[in-house]
This record gives structure tokens, sequence and C-alpha cells, in this order.
């Protein structure tokens, strides 16, 4: 049972972590790209999912939502999860790029790079480092938030906990179980985001990476 509960609860937190991160950016280069119609409703959306309380969005999406069509727990636990993450990605984007010097931004223009070019090669690079260590932090906030999905049904680990709980009348082991599997799946999870830091990293590229597309002889 507790190994069924690790499976879902790392299937909703890998899932969460890898599109959540996805639809984050993508809000992110639509904002910088759109106009006033499209930065207001995506800043409303962003405003009303920060300020709502998880529990309160899984039941929204699970009794009124999806209320009247069949859909699993997993799948709306995944969904809500998501969007929240990826309101957290958009806000730490924001923040990174805000951090990058608009000199930066010139010069690479100067430089003959493109819009796209500048953004990608140029000020991305730069703003990761100062969004690493807020998406690691959100990566291990998102696994032990996943703990209340057995509000909407959801079988993950702190409800098979509970259930060996109820079955055994034992509440220490069941609870001490949980708790040194979750550090343990926390451990693993930040271990890779880590990893993955490291590999996007701006300062292992290489010169030839950066000027590649540019024109260096003129």
């Amino acid at each position: 049972m507790f190994l069924e509960g690790v499976g879902t609860t790392l299937s909703i937190t890998l899932a969460s972590i890898l599109l959540g991160t996805l639809l984050g950016f993508l809000v992110f280069l639509l904002c910088c790209n759109g106009g006033r119609v499209t930065n207001a409703i995506s800043g409303f959306c962003m405003w009303l999912l920060q300020g709502m309380p998880m529990v309160v969005l899984l039941l929204i999406l699970y009794y009124v939502v999806f209320g009247k069509v069949y859909v699993s727990g997993i799948v709306v636990s995944t969904i809500g999860f998501i969007l929240t993450f990826g309101t957290s990605v958009f806000g730490m984007l924001k923040m990174g790029v805000g951090a990058v010097d608009d000199g930066q931004r010139e010069a690479a223009r100067a430089m003959g790079y493109s819009d796209r070019q500048t953004f990608f090669k140029i000020i991305l690079p730069q703003a990761i480092p100062h969004v690493v260590p807020a998406f690691k932090g959100a990566v291990v906030d998102l696994i032990k938030a996943t703990s209340i999905v057995g509000y909407i049904a959801v079988q993950d680990l702190t409800k098979m906990g509970d259930i060996v709980r109820s079955r055994t009348y034992e509440a220490f082991f069941p609870l001490i179980a949980v708790t040194i599997i979750y550090f343990l799946l926390e451990g693993i999870i930040n271990f890779l985001a880590g990893y993955v830091a490291r590999g996007v990293d701006p300062k292992r590229r290489s010169r030839n990476h950066i000027l590649k597309g540019v024109k260096t002889d003129d």
C-alpha cells in the first residue's frame, strides 16, 4: 500500500513539475509579447490561483468544474497542481528576468542579436541563476502539498498511511513511515532539480554555443 501511494504521489508531482514549468514559461512569453488585454487576463488568473487555498481549488475542480463528467481524482489533482506550479514558475521568471540589467538587452541588439536570440541566449541564461533557488524550494513545497489530495479520494502516500493506521489501530509507525518516505522523495527530487540546474548553468556554456547564429566577422 505504501508503494502504491508513493507511485501516485510521484506521478502527480512529476507531471505537475514538468507541465507546470512549461505552462508558466509559455504564459511568461505570452505576457512579454502580448498587449494590455493579454497581460490583464493572465495577471487576473495568476492572482486568483495564488490567492486560493490549494484544498479549495482541488474541491472546486473535482466537484464543480468536473462534477458532471467522470474524471479521476489523480487527473484533477494533477491539473490543479499544474496550474499552481505554473503560477509559481511565472513569478520566478518575472523576478529572474527583472534582475537582469537592461543594458544586456541593448548590448545584445547592438551585436546583431534578434529579439528571440537576445532572450534565449542573453537574458534567460542570466536569469536562471536567480530562478533556480526558488524553483528548488517550490519543488519541495509541491511534493509536500500533494498530501492533501486525499480530500478528493486520491489514495496517495498520506492517504495510504491513514488507511494503514485505521486498519492496524497503530498511529506511530504508519505516520513515521510516511514522514521518512516524504523526506526521501524530497531529497531525490531536489537532487534531480539541482542536476538539471547545473546543466543549464550559463557558466558552463562554450563561447561557440553563445555566438551560434551571430555574425562575428563584420
